[in-house]
């Protein structure tokens, strides 16, 4: 009821008669405006919907619109509004509500197979909420809706008010009836002729109940299993194909059922002509060439967006948002005819490049690597090259580039970036036969003060290895692109034979290249001396044999330039799933650049990223070479330590499931026998002599190959954020001389690993490898990583 006129009311003004002639009178001014019959709604929040207010002219219209937003509050079963005359042509305007009961408690009854604290998480229904009739029907479906999810195929829910309690309250009570618990045994289809039921199952999502589960009854489920079945024929040409309906039917137990789905196939189209019409900016040749010949002609939509999305593609690279590019088919007898339909459009130009995100990252390390300039025509690459530019700064975790509509045609490119942490700073202790027990502090920082810049500080002491060393690399110099670095070093380590002790720096340029895309080359040049001292009194014949070449207690000066080129086009710095790595370095010492050796040494190294099979999965495969060389003519040995020897995980040439630098050419893997001494004492004391007792064996292998080459094939995967996996495969060997290289005469070793990259410690891994052809027998051996650390 609108509008209630008690006894001491007057009625409502009725329409002038059309006789009437007089003019109409004057709207009476509203009065005082009350509330009356509300008990849980609070009154100002009544009158403040109601909207009539004191002092204005009254109005039906706006009466009645006050009625319409009172009963949208979903808070009241009846409303009225009384008039209430008063001298002087004022009325006072009574709203009278009564309101819906309010929800005192929800209950369940029937629910025996799910517990009550279950339902109670899948209610949005509270108590002291108002029992509104759709709000209780929604709640009936999503209970149920939860049940049908739960493989309750023949479960019931009905809602009950309980007004009992009296008070305008009411308990809500969910009756259940829940059923069997339903399986689906088997997949039946009917009206398909044209496929094997067997290959209409594999496009369902929706399974059977098998060996590992499955066969559960989800209705939401089938409706994306209704849009997989259609896609599925009308990309093998049954283009009319519909998803008529399904059923259920009973299985072989009370708890199993059959799922039968209901399809008209249609008949089998092939394509006719292609053409586009509308393109002025894009050449109908370009446009063409995304249609390519395919083996089959048959009708199929995957090809069609295909070469939509390529069109779009295309156009984005020219600056064309906002196209329109529509497939418009003609059926002739078996055959569709297409037309792409091309709505070029103006293009778009970039107003404005927003950057989010970067709490310790100054603004211009990230506007640097953006391809796109404020005012510059858009460009779909230039945007996914910023993307992989910024990922391989090293800086962020993730990078989400997009563009947002701006005035006109242009667009807004956004940068949200989201930060990881670069800074690193461990300490620990650890042990491997190549370098014994070692302690270690290493600190690190690749953005320094925000700007990008990168400083590292190893210091490591053990008892048969010292490392020390301190870098830092400008990557912008002077706000351009030219790359700057430095290091210095003092390293020792105790080689069996000999202690082998490098004191020096090294300092590099770098630029960018025009040519090839994401290419940089550099220049370095170091300066380093290494002293090489017996480690006893004097050298045996067999260690001098094994040390031939090596001037004993003399410091050896190597001055080189280092020319490198890489290319790099990974999408991640650490977990790259795509993209090539490809460098080359010749290192030139001596001759020109002066020092006390002479040599060019050369690697060359090719690294491909790609999505393997298994979905998740990145396949990695690695080549690398090098040689290491005298000049023409030169008089000076090159020196033995230079030589490459393969095996460890870090090491400088890695060969997993063998020790470090284990794999040096055969011929130099030589068994030193040296004599066992033992020292005799008097009854006082003193020493007074020293017996042979018998001798200890050393397999020294020194010095390495001139000849190296090395073969990876990697499968990496994520398990759990930030743990990842490997499965790997290794293969390498070095010859001495040209006449030695047996290119597939190489040591394998294979195995598995783990990596993890945490916040102030670095990466950390852990490699467990079998090495087949080790000198010493086949046997594995595990290689731990922590930052740049062997352990």
């Amino acid at each position: 009821m609108l509008f209630g006129t008690p006894a001491a009311a007057q009625p409502l003004a009725s329409a002038p008669s059309d006789s009437a002639a007089a003019p109409a009178a004057a709207a009476p001014v509203v009065g005082r405006v009350s509330v009356a019959g509300n008990v849980a709604v609070d009154s100002a929040r009544i009158l403040r919907t109601f909207e009539v207010a004191p002092g204005a002219r009254y109005s039906e219209d706006a009466v009645r619109r006050g009625f319409r937003k009172l009963f949208a509050l979903g808070l009241f079963t009846d409303i009225q509004v009384d008039r209430i005359e008063r001298p002087g042509g004022v009325l006072d305007l009574v709203v009278r509500v009564r309101e819906r009961p309010r929800i005192e408690r929800i209950e369940f009854a029937g629910n025996r197979k799910r517990e009550t604290a279950e339902l109670e998480k899948k209610l949005f229904l509270r108590p002291g909420a108002t029992y509104a009739p759709t709000a209780v029907t929604a709640q009936t479906d999503s209970l149920l809706r939860y049940y049908r999810e739960e493989g309750f195929a023949r479960a019931s829910v009905r809602a009950e008010a309980d007004t009992a309690a009296g008070g305008g309250q009411v308990v809500l009570r969910f009756v259940i009836a829940e059923g069997e618990r339903v399986r689906i045994e088997r997949v039946a289809f009917e009206g398909a002729t044209a496929f094997p039921e067997k290959r209409l199952r594999k496009a369902l999502k929706t399974k059977a109940r098998g060996f590992f589960g499955g066969g559960d009854v989800r209705e939401e489920q089938l409706a994306e299993d209704r849009e997989k079945l259609e896609r599925h024929y009308r990309s093998r040409g049954y283009r009319d194909m519909r998803w008529l309906g399904h059923r259920f039917e009973a299985g072989s137990r009370p708890d199993r059922t059959v799922l039968v789905v209901t399809v008209d196939e249609g008949p089998r189209y092939r394509f006719g002509e292609v053409t586009w019409t509308g393109n002025r900016v894009v050449a109908t040749e370009a446009l063409q060439r995304l249609w390519p010949r395919a083996r089959s002609d048959l009708y199929d939509v995957s090809r069609i967006e295909r070469a939509q999305g390529g069109a779009y593609a295309e156009y984005a690279e020219k600056g064309y948002l906002y196209l329109t590019v529509e497939p418009r088919e003609t059926v002739r007898d078996s055959l569709v005819d297409l037309t792409f339909a091309v709505a070029e459009g103006r293009p778009s130009h970039v107003r404005y490049v927003v950057i989010s995100g970067n709490r310790g990252t100054r603004e211009k390390v990230i506007r640097r690597e953006v391809d796109l300039r404020e005012g510059d025509l858009f460009r779909r690459s230039a945007l996914v090259r910023t993307q992989g530019d910024i990922m391989r700064l090293g800086l962020f975790e993730d990078v989400q580039v997009d563009f947002t509509p701006a005035e006109s045609t242009d667009v807004d490119i956004v940068l949200k970036v989201k930060e990881k942490q670069v800074g690193t700073a461990s300490a620990g202790a650890g042990y491997t036969n190549e370098a014994g027990l070692t302690g270690f502090l290493e600190i690190g920082h690749n953005n320094v003060l925000g700007n990008g810049q990168s400083i590292q500080l190893h210091l490591e002491r053990g008892s048969r290895r010292e490392d020390y060393y301190v870098s830092f690399t400008e990557p912008w110099f002077r706000d351009t692109p030219t790359l700057l670095g430095f290091t210095a070093f003092n390293s020792t380590r105790d080689r069996d034979l000999y202690e082998e002790k490098r004191v020096g720096g090294s300092g590099r340029i770098g630029r960018p290249l025009p040519w090839p895309d994401y290419s940089r080359g550099s220049v370095s040049y170091r300066l380093e001396e290494v002293t090489l001292s017996r480690r006893g009194t004097t050298l045996s014949v067999e260690d001098s044999i094994a040390l031939s070449g090596i001037v004993e207690g003399e410091g050896i000066l190597t001055s080189s330039v280092d020319v490198s080129f890489l290319r790099n086009s990974t999408d991640n710095p650490f977990y790259p799933t795509k993209g090539t790595r490809l460098s080359a370095t010749s290192e030139l010492a001596g001759g020109p650049f002066g020092g006390s050796v002479d040599f060019n040494k050369h690697r060359v190294e090719g690294r491909l990223y790609v999505p393997s099979i298994v979905k998740g999965v990145t396949t990695m495969l690695r080549a690398r070479w090098g040689v290491l060389s005298g000049y023409t003519g030169q008089t000076r040995p090159v020196p033995a330590y230079e030589r490459f020897r393969l095996g460890g995980g870090t090491t400088p040439d890695p060969l997993r499931g063998y020790d470090d630098y284990q794999v040096v050419p055969e011929k130099f893997v030589q068994d030193i026998v040296r004599p066992r001494t033992q020292t005799r004492f008097d009854s006082s004391g003193a020493a007074i002599g020293v017996d042979t007792v018998g001798t200890t064996t050393i397999r020294v292998r020194y010095p390495g190959g001139r000849f190296m080459t090395l073969y990876t094939l990697e499968q990496q995967f994520p398990i759990v954020h930030p743990l990842h996996g490997v499965i790997f495969l290794d293969a390498g060997n070095t010859w001495d001389l040209p006449r030695d290289i047996r290119p597939f005469d190489l040591k394998l070793g294979a195995g598995a690993g783990l990596r993890m990259e945490i916040p102030l410690l670095g990466n950390i891994g852990f490699d467990w490898g079998y090495g087949f052809d080790r000198d010493d027998g086949p046997r594995a051996v595990g290689h731990f990583l922590l930052g740049n650390v062997n352990f």
